[in-house]
């Protein structure tokens, strides 16, 4: 298993993978009535254009295993001064779960924002309260939960 990070696009040759490692999140708990709606190459593409035209370019980390990407974490932050970073998405691939591997990504990215980033004091992540494996995760790296969001589902 290898670690890898970048500040940007998704390098060549690991976009359909990236995409792929995002899929894995469709089974994560979610409040009731709320549907994940998929992932596409398109959207990731998108999604990463707006991060970077709104000067909140994704960096990520993820954990390789013969170059296919099986865990990611990605972070935004603004451009300096910024004193507050966004945990965006961390996910495993179904097939390499219960190896501490979103451990290690999010570990990584947050060294990695440190030591590139002293700027930055607070990082934020949300969680759905019914992801225990994630919340778990995010405990062991020392995040403490400070807001309870609510949500409704508004039928058509």
């Amino acid at each position: 298993m290898e670690l890898r990070s970048w500040i940007g696009l998704t390098p060549e040759g690991l976009l359909e993978t990236h995409v792929a490692a995002r899929q894995s999140m469709r089974d994560a708990p979610l409040p009731d009535g709320v549907e994940d709606p998929g992932y596409s190459v398109e959207q990731h593409e998108a999604i990463e254009a707006a991060s970077i035209a709104r000067g909140r370019p994704p960096r990520v980390t993820v954990a390789l295993e013969k170059g296919e990407i099986v865990a990611f974490t990605d972070l935004r932050v603004s451009a300096p001064p910024s004193p507050v970073a966004l945990t965006d998405d961390t996910a495993t691939l179904p097939r390499a779960r219960r190896r501490g591997l979103s451990t290690a990504v999010k570990l990584e990215a947050l060294r990695r924002l440190r030591d590139e980033r002293p700027d930055v004091r607070v990082v934020v992540t949300f969680n759905a309260e019914q992801n225990t494996a994630m919340r778990a995760v995010n405990t062991k790296l020392g995040f403490v939960p400070v807001a309870t969001f609510t949500s409704t589902v508004l039928e058509p």
